[in-house]
């Protein structure tokens, strides 16, 4: 099968991801034996799930995106932090807004073991039949995941659909801006009115100091190369009447691919914007609609700089 420009087969990705466990026994046993029980194709999975937290990261064993169910499995030297694991389980939950499932896989035996693994696949099992009974569950489909075509279909994105591109052209396809040589940070929205298309980064680099509250909503956008060019670019952008952003954030996932993901739309805080601190941007939404980019074709005069 020919590679696509949008993502891995499901084939690759499912060895891409179990590789990531090779080095580790005991949870390559537990992950193996979960997914293997599981059976199930229409299940997207995730070894070593990055989740942000206030003062550093986690990386949880096992996570399904569709169900937003998280496993981490316990060995010796989680013994000596059990009251620790009780607060990271609590900080977990204040995150991503569920508790991790936990498998003890070192005061057991290999049957306590897979008692455990078979309890949770029952749970998944589960969950997967309640959601596809609401309408709530969508098959896991990498030929459409990353594709524009598979949102603008819906209509809109969410920020709950963790809707992410591999490119920034496929970001500004799926809100209605087609322009194949598009390599920018930012570029107007060819629809609504006062709008920027942005994919940030959103962490410090270069000549930039930029960082995202998540629980707040809130995004400082900072030049720190010079004073100068911090004053201009404030003074820039509290006077442009482009003071909406729909932002997709430049991160890597789980197997290291760039992807641009929607964190919702944001428009200019100028009351909390200064000349010290920089931009601030202000979460209003969760969702964009999208549109169909081949409805109408937007020069390239619309095209706009945006370096942070």
């Amino acid at each position: 099968m020919p590679k696509s420009k949008y993502y891995l087969t499901k084939k690759e990705y499912i060895k891409k991801q179990i590789a990531r466990t090779n080095k580790k026994n005991f949870e390559n046993y537990v992950i193996s034996r979960i997914i293997h029980r599981l059976d199930n194709l229409d299940l997207k999975f995730v070894t070593q799930q990055y989740v942000k937290r206030e003062d550093g990261y986690y990386l949880a064993d096992l996570y399904f995106p569709q169900l937003n169910y998280f496993i981490e499995i316990d060995e010796g030297h989680h013994l000596d932090q059990q009251e620790a694991d009780k607060i990271r389980d609590a900080d977990f939950q204040n995150v991503v807004g569920v508790s991790p499932k936990r498998v003890d896989v070192w005061n057991t035996t290999i049957k306590e073991i897979n008692d455990q693994c078979d309890q949770i696949v029952t749970e998944i099992e589960t969950l997967v039949i309640k959601r596809k009974s609401t309408g709530e569950f969508d098959s896991w489909s990498p030929e459409k995941e990353f594709n524009p075509d598979t949102w603008i279909k819906k209509g809109k994105i969410t920020t709950n659909d963790k809707v992410a591109f591999r490119r920034i052209v496929d970001g500004c396809k799926a809100l209605g801006l087609n322009y194949e040589g598009f390599q920018r940070a930012g570029a107007k929205h060819p629809y609504e009115e006062n709008t920027m298309i942005w994919f940030p980064k959103l962490y410090p680099n270069g000549a930039w100091e930029n960082f995202y509250d998540e629980e707040k909503g809130l995004i400082r956008e900072r030049n720190i190369e010079s004073e100068e060019k911090r004053f201009k670019h404030v003074t820039y952008h509290l006077n442009d009447p482009l003071k909406r952003r729909i932002v997709f954030a430049r991160v890597r996932d789980s197997l290291g691919f760039i992807l641009y993901r929607f964190r919702g739309v944001f428009e200019l805080d100028e009351d909390s914007s200064n000349y010290n601190d920089g931009l601030y941007w202000r979460k209003t939404s969760k969702e964009a609609k999208t549109y169909d980019y081949n409805k109408k074709r937007t020069p390239a005069c619309n095209i706009k700089s945006l370096n942070s």
